[in-house]
């Protein structure tokens, strides 16, 4: 398995077989952005996903009227993915990603993964049972997130 497959076997990639995980990374294409690129914005059209081989992004929670204000809900970090509103209607990013350091990643666009899981429905079954998965731990990280911000206003105020 080669290292790229090894980095994502425990999350986007788990239950993927090898000759799945080849074809979906045939269709990546790697690049790097430096410290502070805006990725994506909160609600623009997803066009997306984006497998991280090195570096960091971090997701932010776009509050208006807040400023700054620590809005980013989670850093991820290499073998995360970010982008799954690229693959689920209404295709809009729910959140703001911006690279934290020199972030180098994989990215394949809404087109090409609707072909290849239009021809292998056990590949677009296992990845959507994954982004289930990483939704879920996203959607804690939220959760947690909204609890620090509520304790602390109740404790200093608005």
């Amino acid at each position: 398995m080669s290292d790229i497959a090894e980095l994502f076997a425990d999350g986007l990639f788990k239950g993927f077989a090898p000759d799945e995980t080849v074809a979906f990374l045939r269709r990546c294409q790697e690049k790097t952005y430096p410290d502070g690129t805006n990725l994506f914005m909160e609600q623009a059209e997803a066009t997306k996903l984006y497998l991280i081989l090195k570096g960091s992004i971090d997701l932010h929670f776009e509050m208006p009227h807040r400023e700054n204000a620590d809005t980013a809900i989670v850093s991820l970090k290499p073998g995360a993915a970010v982008g799954w509103s690229a693959i689920v209607p209404p295709h809009q990013y729910r959140l703001s990603g911006y690279c934290r350091g020199e972030t180098t990643l994989l990215e394949v666009d809404r087109e090409t993964l609707q072909v290849l899981f239009e021809t292998n429905y056990h590949l677009a079954y296992i990845f959507m049972r994954n982004i289930a998965i990483l939704t879920g731990e996203r959607l804690h990280h939220v959760q947690d997130k909204l609890a620090k911000v509520l304790a602390d206003e109740a404790v200093n105020g608005w």
